[in-house]
């Protein structure tokens, strides 16, 4: 009977929940700066495009299952660095990203997404991508990196943002998403010198690459209705 009892709970919490997602999906575009060896050094400076696609399982009204392709490019001069070295240094470079990642997302308060009222709450979130960079060097006497390929690392975004319930099926959130990588070499100081022994190595590898995305979603919402009754 006792085990009847449990799988009756078990089996009823399913279906709630089942009746309780509720998804949403649309684009997501901003602008992409990054913060490591070379340029400047603000952390936040969206002068690069990064745009994709997002979708969203929402499991109550405040906490959601996201995941995320995005595609876009960043680069860096030393020109517009404040460090006298960099300066007299020189460098820049380009580089292009594709990252494919999930991650967790929580409202501050209950979202009440699929009702006509308007309604908003700000929000945190935190995943894990893969991020796929051009594997840039600098050659001896040049000062523009060069590509010898593709690279695959890991990065890990997080960040806060404020949402928008628009109607019954539309939601437009503005974020900042902030993610260090588990690269050294997005700008090409860290290089790999079995590939390329002449490449020039000026990081000093104390901390990892980070990229920070700032820019909004437009999500359509479907599914079942009401969504996400607690």
């Amino acid at each position: 009977m006792k085990h009847i009892l449990i799988w009756c709970i078990i089996w009823n919490f399913g279906m709630t929940l089942g009746y309780a997602q509720r998804h949403e999906i649309g684009v997501i575009v901003g602008g992409v700066n990054y913060i490591g060896e070379v340029g400047n050094t603000q952390y936040f400076n969206p002068k690069n495009l990064g745009y994709g696609i997002i979708y969203k399982r929402n499991f109550t009204q405040r906490v959601s299952l996201r995941a995320q392709f995005t595609t876009g490019k960043f680069s860096a001069n030393d020109r517009n660095a404040t460090d006298l070295e960099r300066l007299n240094r020189n460098f820049s470079f380009s580089n292009s990203y594709t990252a494919l990642g999930v991650g967790v997302e929580v409202n501050y308060v209950p979202l009440k997404i699929g009702e006509f009222d308007l309604s908003w709450t700000p929000y945190l979130h935190a995943g894990i991508q893969r991020l796929v960079t051009d594997d840039l060097y600098f050659a001896p006497f040049e000062d523009d990196a060069r590509s010898l390929g593709k690279a695959i690392t890991m990065s890990i975004p997080f960040g806060a943002g404020v949402k928008f319930n628009l109607g019954q099926y539309w939601v437009v959130a503005a974020e900042v998403q902030p993610q260090i990588t588990f690269s050294d070499n997005l700008d090409g100081s860290f290089p790999n010198v079995d590939k390329q022994p002449l490449a020039q190595k000026f990081s000093t590898s104390l901390s990892s690459d980070w990229l920070v995305f700032t820019g909004i979603s437009i999500t359509y919402a479907f599914g079942d209705l009401p969504c996400c009754r607690e």
